[in-house]
């Protein structure tokens, strides 16, 4: 019976009507009130037919105040500072229309009223009514609302956008959440309520509230800009440590149109964690490059070639070229482009780097005079599996687009290569430093009119096959989360940090250079599983296994961004820096690189693995048959032996 009640109370609400009559007969009382109250308490009947004859004109004046103000719309148990606003606006508006309307009615007729009892009659009924709302509200979260409460809920945010996640927590019933503290970084706000609700600092809130009020959910709340990703990063930290779930308001322009509501508070995602403050962009620098610029991006339906062409078709680019063989991918993205644009300048085109005939007929086409290569094979276990196909497409399609765009008169080309470039231990990354040496090779030749730029970083988070997309398959599954080793760490970028860098990096140089990202510190994969377990409200090896299978082939424990042979000078931007790099002989490279392409089809996986470790002496492959292959058996033939037998091979 109790609960059946709850539930009727919970679901209806006092009607309109209820609480029109409810003010009107307030304000009738306390127009006797007033009159008792001005004699000091001594009432006589010889006045009443007098009260009666103010009562009929006070009462429309103040119902029509009431009803141009509308107070009584607003539903009682959820009563804020604009319902007051309301009572207040109302009532004032009636009491200073009749202190007017005093001036013009005479001392003796029935209709006048003393100054004494207007004032009197105001303040008793806006006490009254003022104190009925707070009473019913009280009365209502004491009673109903809290007996159903099942989490306590702290708000990061003290300000507009955490007031506002406040009311829509306690207006919706399906919730049955209640918000116990504020958290907010503004020191003359703690130890102070909004709207009842103490306000307190982190510290604080982390070293005693959290446990005092049993405290399960924090959502935060405020806008990006203030809210810098350190501070986030340390607020999702410290729950997670203590085992509370974590959610978001989303940015304005997400819900502005469709009003804020409970459904839109976003989990927080692992990006949120591991992503850094935003980029920022010399963009005047970018915008004068890129002026009556035909732009080619190959590779452009992955992660990177579509970020980058998004910032680009934003820039405003005189053309943008598109080319990928995927052509689910690169279908998706010019819908996507199209919607998100007011009539962009782009073209799609299908199209595979390795085929020099197909890329001379774009070139002679388009005339681009910007390209930006993020076309490759980037899979490490597919690569040690299939080297021929990681030199034909990393290192053979580099090489025509590099040849053609010197050939076509293009002025900047800048090459996406990767950390695993740097002293590399699978296919992959060979074939990633082959091409960048050729492209450094070309460009410390003389006579080269195109500027060839090289970018290298990490791991980008949500790009395809990388970890982050992979747990969270896992984990929605429910496990195990398959880790390679306790011990692995990788760098990490987001998506759009990559990109804005790459755009950064191709117009801040000058031909020649590597630019090596800041990538922060590495990140522990372990600790990066078991934080996506936390966010998803599991507990690691408790909900969901990891598991340990052991490294993949070609697979090293931790990542470098330098060799032993370079290092790096600072650039205008802090995230960016110049990698000193050895010089190379074109003719030898264009000679080595030229005979490998050539014979890729002809010989077997392990002599292919021997030519790519002449032209990189420091490649050495790790976990992997070749690996097994070089132990047992004497180490492949030098360079000049190897490009002998190349040399008979092809002719």
């Amino acid at each position: 019976m109790k609960k059946r009640f709850n539930r009727y109370v919970n679901k209806h609400y006092l009607p309109r009507g209820i609480i029109l009559s409810f003010d009107i007969s307030v304000i009738a009382v306390s127009l006797f009130m007033a009159h008792l109250l001005a004699n000091r308490l001594n009432f006589s009947f010889s006045e009443s037919d007098y009260i009666l004859w103010q009562l009929a004109f006070t009462l429309p004046v103040y119902l029509l105040g009431i009803i141009f103000f509308r107070p009584f719309t607003d539903v009682i148990r959820h009563s804020t500072l604009e319902s007051t606003l309301k009572i207040f606006f109302a009532l004032t508006f009636s009491a200073g229309f009749l202190i007017m309307a005093g001036f013009f009615i005479s001392y003796t007729s029935v209709l006048f009223i003393p100054l004494t009892i207007i004032i009197l009659q105001y303040l008793i009924s806006f006490g009254m009514i003022l104190v009925s709302r707070l009473l019913i509200r009280s009365v209502y979260h004491t009673f109903f609302r809290f007996q159903q409460i099942d989490k306590n809920i702290v708000i990061y945010g003290a300000g507009s956008l955490g007031q506002m996640a406040y009311k829509v927590i306690i207006n919706n019933r399906e919730l049955k959440a209640r918000v116990v503290a504020f958290i907010d970084d503004n020191k003359s706000l703690h130890n102070k309520c909004i709207f009842d609700v103490p306000v307190y600092s982190m510290d604080k809130a982390f070293q005693s509230i959290f446990a005092e009020k049993k405290v399960s959910e924090l959502i935060i709340a405020i806008s990006q800009p203030k809210l810098h990703k350190s501070n986030k990063r340390k607020v999702i930290d410290l729950c997670i440590e203590k085992g509370i779930h974590v959610k978001e308001v989303p940015r304005v322009s997400k819900w502005i149109n469709g009003g804020l509501n409970a459904n839109k508070f976003r989990k927080i995602n692992i990006e949120d964690l591991l992503g850094r403050d935003s980029v920022q962009l010399d963009r005047n620098k970018i915008r004068e490059g890129l002026k009556n610029a035909t732009v080619l991006i190959t590779g452009a339906a992955g992660s990177i070639g579509s970020e980058i062409a998004r910032q680009l078709i934003a820039f405003k680019a005189k053309e943008v070229i598109l080319l990928d063989n995927a052509e689910s991918p690169l279908y998706n993205l010019q819908n996507e482009i199209i919607i998100a644009n007011n009539n962009p300048v782009f073209k799609i085109l299908i199209g595979d780097v390795t085929n020099k005939q197909q890329l001379r007929k774009i070139f002679e086409k388009y005339s681009p005079s910007i390209v930006f290569n993020a076309a490759a094979y980037k899979h490490v276990p597919l690569m040690e599996e299939f080297p021929c196909e990681a030199i034909r497409v990393n290192v053979g399609g580099t090489k025509n687009l590099a040849d053609l765009s010197i050939e076509f008169g293009v002025k900047k080309f800048v090459f996406i290569s990767t950390d695993k470039a740097v002293n590399p231990t699978n296919v992959m990354g060979a074939t990633k430093r082959i091409s960048e040496i050729y492209i450094q090779s070309i460009a410390q030749n003389d006579g080269i009119a195109t500027q060839f730029i090289t970018t290298r970083f990490g791991n980008v988070l949500g790009s395809n096959g990388s970890v982050v997309p992979l747990f969270k398959k896992q984990i929605e599954a429910g496990g195990p989360v398959t880790l390679t080793h306790k011990d692995i760490c990788r760098y990490f970028m987001t998506i759009p940090e990559a990109s804005q860098l790459v755009l950064e990096a191709g117009f801040m140089g000058n031909g020649g250079e590597i630019f090596v990202f800041d990538m922060g510190e590495p990140i522990k994969i372990y600790d990066l599983a078991k934080k996506m377990i936390a966010l998803s409200g599991l507990v690691a090896d408790k909900d969901i296994e990891i598991k340990i299978i052991g490294l993949r082939p070609g697979e090293k424990l931790y990542e470098e961004l330098l060799n032993n042979k370079e290092q790096v000078l600072p650039t205008y931007n802090d995230k960016i820096m110049i990698a000193k790099i050895e010089e190379h002989d074109y003719e030898e490279v264009n000679y080595a690189v030229s005979r490998i392409i050539e014979s890729v089809d002809e010989l077997s996986k392990h002599d292919l693995i021997a030519c790519m470790k002449d032209i990189v002496p420091e490649f050495t492959s790790m976990n992997s048959e070749y690996y097994r292959l070089y132990k047992n058996s004497k180490p492949p033939a030098s360079s000049k032996m190897r490009s002998k037998e190349l040399k008979v091979l092809i002719n």
